[in-house]
């Protein structure tokens, strides 16, 4: 039976406890000369969380060496044991990269990985027009695409380095003294994949014309919204190297994570020039042209993508021969699958883990860091300038082209504040503040997440486990509060609003904490709520043109000294419907160069403590992204990066 027609009908009725059980690491280092070119590689053990089942009916956490087991029993007991042990963790330090060639010989591929997740995208292959990050996330997680650097392999759910990278389709880099550029020698001989005709071998054109093509005017792509002014300046070929520019002073240190590939999430695959020319744009945008060590024979937006090894690939070849990935919306379905055995690894909801192991004798790993699943207050534009728009002054030109914060004033949408009018500025604060405090963050973790997540406040990912966390910035559970609040606002009888949150995209946010949100705003504040899934793809233009002034739940999983700016601060892409005043923006555009992370956190907290205060973004819970995996997987080294990814590491059992 296809898996595409599984209409199996599965409930997961069992939670259990997210439990954390801490080891004693000890690194063993060992230096090997290779001749060949100057590089880190890293090899460490792999860290894999296990979820078992014992007879006995007993639950107990344990760590073997490094290896997380959670045992569940059927009866529903739960019983915690903690195990210390010291593990020995094993890094080779080489001095090279070897190319295929240099490799020792590995066993000839084969069989078939299918993998069930809620969405396979449909292949936008042009960066400009890729506002999904089909190239630079899906493409690059599937190992069909490469970028010219990646980060170092950490075992999840450690987050790799920020400032240390892996050669990949650049061989070396050169940082200018002034750092005013980066140099890049592209390595000779990776040919592109040639199903769609041939185009040769990756050449510094093909990078220039990726990172250009990314940020040109009216882009509205993904990888380059996530870069900073000072690296938008613009790449260029010099003899054989492709450079890329940078804004005097605008150098950031973390230029790895935002142009590289595999590692960090969705930022870059390299593209080819020469097939975008060759195919035509309508083309080139649906056939995948990539270097990586799994060549596309089908990507069917909605359906499901397979792919097959590339034979002798210039630096690894995978142990599996087909690779495919088929789209199951619907969790149930993903169940049935991984219970009949049609499908290798699945991506679940942490509360449907219990059952689904002890049917299947399975594994769970966490990928992607947690979530803070955020209500974000579209509408609240409130930036005074746009240095890189067309028209620089934001209120002046509100509109024309900020028009979401137009019509929510002129409207009166009640969490939509004037920044020209203090007394809407502040009656609107106190909504958000009420709709905040009306929501039982508690509550959704343990029934919506089954316990799978913890309660979260602040939009900027500093959790509350951190020392950096304020109590301040506790959004306690107070309806009475909240009421009055309403009242002192002007709206005694409460008002209508609509809250937009996706279904297909359960990495980033869950849809069913929406659900929740709206009937408690119905239930304790007497609001006229309507809650609207409509697809990501659907509205995420609204947030380009500046449209947006629905309140949406979204998250994103945040470093601590990440640079926020890019998504909270005016410019013409994609932003959270939301944008912070210039001086707090001033702060933040600090991260975009400052090299030392204890003061980029410091510029995060200034940042934090304006948007608690004004409560510009109600943050509900983290939701973690779970996958579980059959025991017939007996190697794999994913990185923490949210989705399905690696491909190339896993090994079948015989």
């Amino acid at each position: 039976m296809s898996l595409l027609s599984l209409k199996y009908a599965v409930i997961a009725a069992l939670a259990i406890a997210a439990l954390s059980v801490m080891a004693c690491t000890k690194e063993v280092v060992k230096t090997v000369e290779v001749p060949g070119e100057t590089v880190v590689k890293e090899v460490p053990v792999e860290v894999i969380k296990e979820v078992v089942v014992t007879k006995e009916g007993e639950t107990k956490v344990v760590e073997v060496e490094v290896v997380k087991e959670v045992v569940v029993t059927k009866e529903g007991k739960t019983k915690i044991v903690e195990v210390e042990k010291p593990v020995i963790v094993e890094k080779t330090v080489e001095v090279s990269v070897p190319v295929a060639a240099n490799l020792p010989a590995a066993s000839k591929p084969k069989g078939k990985l299918t993998v069930a997740v809620p969405l396979v995208p449909p292949l936008v292959q042009l960066q400009s027009l890729d506002a999904r990050g089909t190239v630079g996330g899906f493409g690059i997680d599937w190992n069909i695409f490469e970028g010219i650097v990646r980060s170092q392999w950490a075992p999840p759910p450690t987050v790799p380095s920020q400032d240390t990278y892996v050669p990949e389709i650049a061989s070396s880099w050169e940082i200018a003294g002034d750092q005013t550029s980066i140099t890049f020698a592209v390595r000779e001989g990776i040919p592109w994949h040639n199903t769609h005709g041939e185009f040769g071998n990756v050449t510094a054109e093909d990078v220039v014309w990726t990172f250009n093509d990314s940020f040109k005017e009216g882009s509205t792509g993904n990888p380059g919204e996530q870069l900073p002014p000072g690296h938008k300046v613009g790449w260029e070929v010099v003899g054989d190297k492709a450079r890329m520019n940078v804004k005097d002073g605008g150098f950031d240190p973390l230029w790895g994570m935002l142009h590289g590939g595999i590692g960090w999430g969705a930022t870059y695959g390299i593209t080819s020039k020469v097939a975008y020319d060759t195919l035509g744009e309508d083309k080139f945008l649906i056939h995948a042209v990539g270097t990586g060590p799994y060549v596309v024979e089908s990507w069917d937006g909605h359906d499901q993508m397979t792919a097959n090894t590339s034979a002798g690939h210039w630096r690894i070849t995978p142990r599996v021969e087909t690779l495919q990935v088929i789209e199951m919306p619907e969790q149930g379905v993903r169940e049935a699958a991984m219970r009949t055995g049609e499908v290798e690894v699945a991506q679940m909801p942490g509360k449907a883990l219990p059952n689904l192991v002890a049917d299947t004798g399975g594994k769970v790993i966490t990928l992607g860091k947690p979530s803070p699943n955020t209500i974000y207050w579209s509408g609240n534009y409130w930036g005074e300038t746009c240095p890189n728009c067309a028209n620089t002054d934001v209120q002046a030109n509100l509109e024309t082209d900020w028009y979401g914060a137009y019509e929510g004033i002129q409207k009166g949408y009640a969490w939509v504040g004037d920044p020209n009018d203090s007394v809407s500025m502040e009656n609107a604060r106190l909504v958000r503040w009420a709709l905040s405090m009306a929501i039982d963050r508690d509550k959704i973790v343990s029934t919506v997440l089954g316990g799978f997540g913890q309660t979260a406040y602040v939009a900027t990912n500093i959790t509350p486990d951190r020392p950096e966390f304020k109590p301040e910035w506790r959004v306690a559970y107070d309806v009475d509060k909240a009421k009055q609040n309403l009242i002192d606002a002007g709206y005694p009888d409460g008002f209508d609003i609509t809250l937009w949150s996706a279904c297909n995209l359960p990495a980033i946010w869950d849809c069913e904490i929406a659900d929740a949100i709206g009937e408690m705003w119905i239930d304790n504040l007497g609001l006229n709520v309507t809650v609207d899934h409509a697809d990501y793809a659907v509205r995420r233009p609204e947030s380009v043109d500046k449209t947006m002034n629905t309140p949406w739940l979204h998250g994103i999983g945040w470093l601590p000294g990440q640079s926020l700016a890019s998504f909270y601060c005016a410019h013409p892409g994609h932003l959270g419907g939301v944008t912070l005043p210039d001086d707090i923006c001033e702060v933040g555009l600090r991260n975009d160069v400052e090299s030392d992370m204890d003061q980029r956190i410091a510029n995060n907290v200034t940042m934090t403590d304006y948007m608690s205060h004004w409560q510009t973004q109600s943050v509900i819970a983290t939701v973690g992204n779970y996958f579980i995996y059959s025991p017939k997987i007996v190697e794999w080294r994913p990185y923490i990066t949210g989705y399905f990814n690696s491909p190339e590491t896993i090994v079948l059992s015989d």
